[in-house]
């Protein structure tokens, strides 16, 4: 089954619909559970900027799993081992941050597919169902993967055009906030200057027949970054909904009471 939550997953990137899918930060199944109740395309558990980590993903993943939902795994940083236990635990993708050279990809590429596209280790325990579906995850896992890797730095993006060239690489991300940081940039705009960045990242992944995403900080831009070439959207976090949520009832509850 997790194989099938993988091509789901492949099939929605490369489709011609928007995909959407929120961070999650919070290291517990009832919120997991929640999210993947929703109609999202996919979740993605950060372990980058939360206090999740890849061990913890096999707690997880099962509340995932009970509704077919894709679960994108961001590690802390390009250690083999995070990326390692993340797929064996039975992600269906991996988004890797602040990759900034073709080696860096090709080294991605190498840790996380088997051969002969790269060495991953064969030990898929919870991947393949307690190796019920070895045989069928071998066979299938490096099609069924899905390798997003982030543009976020100046290097990064002077670099892109052969990054995007690597073989096993699926998707861009770029991360606008430290993209802009990078680039000395205000964080949160969209000057000219950023907006040809996020071009120039399109045109060199379309060209090697890569998908690209981007977190969409505000739903009034999606449809100008769908016309620059966007197709992959994350969206909101499970923490900004609770703190939403409950900020919407506290102004509602002030305004009922007239206080």
């Amino acid at each position: 089954m997790i194989i099938d939550i993988g091509k789901t997953l492949k099939a929605k990137i490369y489709g011609e619909k928007a995909v959407f899918g929120p961070w999650v930060g919070i290291a517990d199944p009832n919120v997991m559970e929640v999210l993947a109740r929703l109609a999202f395309d996919f979740l993605l558990v950060d372990a980058e900027h939360s206090a999740i980590d890849a061990k913890g993903l096999s707690a997880l993943l099962p509340a995932a799993d009970l509704y077919k939902m894709p679960v994108i795994f961001r590690p802390t940083t390009m250690a083999a081992g995070e990326m390692k236990t993340a797929l064996d635990s039975g992600v269906a993708g991996l988004m890797i941050p602040m990759v900034e050279t073709a080696e860096q990809a090709r080294e991605i590429v190498s840790i996380c597919k088997y051969a002969p596209l790269g060495s991953r280790g064969v030990g898929p325990w919870r991947a393949s169902g307690f190796y019920d579906g070895f045989e069928d995850y071998l066979r299938e896992a490096n099609a069924a993967t899905t390798l997003i890797v982030q543009i976020e730095s100046a290097e990064g993006l002077a670099n892109v055009e052969e990054i995007s060239a690597v073989e096993g690489v699926d998707m861009l991300f770029v991360g606008p906030a430290d993209l802009s940081s990078s680039l000395g940039l205000p964080i949160g705009g969209m000057s000219d200057r950023l907006v040809e960045a996020f071009s120039r990242v399109v045109h060199a992944a379309k060209a090697h027949g890569k998908r690209v995403s981007i977190d969409l900080t505000s739903v009034d831009r999606l449809p100008a970054l769908r016309k620059i070439g966007f197709s992959l959207f994350t969206c909101g976090s499970d923490m900004d909904f609770i703190k939403q949520a409950g900020q919407r009832l506290l102004m509602d509850l002030s305004a009922a009471s007239g206080d």
